[in-house]
């Protein structure tokens, strides 16, 4: 990832690692509580139960995966119920701090079959490895170019037979004033914290990007890695617009 992003997501995992899953105030340390954390941890656990519901109607039925992959696991909401219904999951995320919370949580709740590792780490995984690779709300904030490099390793890590659940942002629905307002953000730093400033925020608040995706290129990608059987689901998300993708990589 680029330097600002790794920075500005250390700073989320740093501070704030809750709120930087769920950007909901209750999520936010000065406001974190035992009831939010329970909910918290609940909503992953519905995420869990939803995606495999999908696959079964939609996709496979009859799936059960021995080895997950969570691409941005964060503090382990959705990996530990991944984890629940599997042999082996591999959590990665680029935050130590968001690591480090997934950690104790997973010791909490007795999960020891997760293995949690840093995104620069991703090169010791062996290829074609796992029956299910799952990322959620996370390559919305990667710049598309990285993105669309991260997204073609993950899905030569699947093996034959696996599936990939992906969340993708395609489209930008808020105003032309949004939207610029948001691109002078990215490329400036000292704009980025004005903004936070007029917001009532501390000038170092870190950014939350948002990227969209071509879907053209996407599917050119699951085409050329040999994947198909596409189910996708359609939601809006705060403006933006969003498909989650489910796929099937065959033989090749």
């Amino acid at each position: 990832m680029t330097k600002r992003t790794e920075r500005d997501w250390r700073e989320w995992g740093g501070k704030n690692p809750f709120y930087g899953v769920l950007t909901d105030p209750m999520y936010l340390d000065i406001n974190l509580n035992d009831e939010a954390r329970k909910e918290f941890f609940l909503t992953g656990e519905r995420h869990v139960e939803e995606v495999y519901s999908i696959i079964q109607s939609k996709v496979r039925p009859g799936f059960r995966a021995e080895r997950v992959l969570d691409f941005g696991c964060g503090v382990g909401r959705v990996l530990i119920p991944l984890a629940k219904r599997a042999q082996i999951a591999v959590g990665v995320d680029i935050s130590p701090g968001m690591l480090a919370e997934a950690k104790r949580k997973c010791s909490e709740c007795g999960v020891t079959n997760a293995r949690l590792i840093e995104a620069r780490e991703m090169d010791c995984l062996d290829p074609h490895s796992f029956d299910l690779v799952h990322s959620f709300i996370v390559f919305q904030h990667i710049p598309t170019a990285e993105g669309e490099q991260l997204l073609q390793n993950l899905i030569k890590l699947m093996a034959q037979g696996g599936i990939g659940v992906i969340h993708l942002t395609f489209a930008d629905t808020r105003s032309a004033l949004r939207r610029a307002a948001l691109a002078l953000r990215v490329r400036s730093r000292l704009v980025h914290g004005v903004f936070n400033k007029i917001q009532g925020r501390s000038f170092t608040w870190p950014l939350m990007q948002m990227n969209n995706y071509s879907m053209n290129r996407i599917f050119n990608m699951l085409i050329d890695l040999h994947c198909s059987n596409v189910h996708m689901e359609f939601t809006d998300h705060g403006g933006f617009r969003v498909a989650m993708l489910y796929f099937e990589r065959k033989a090749g």
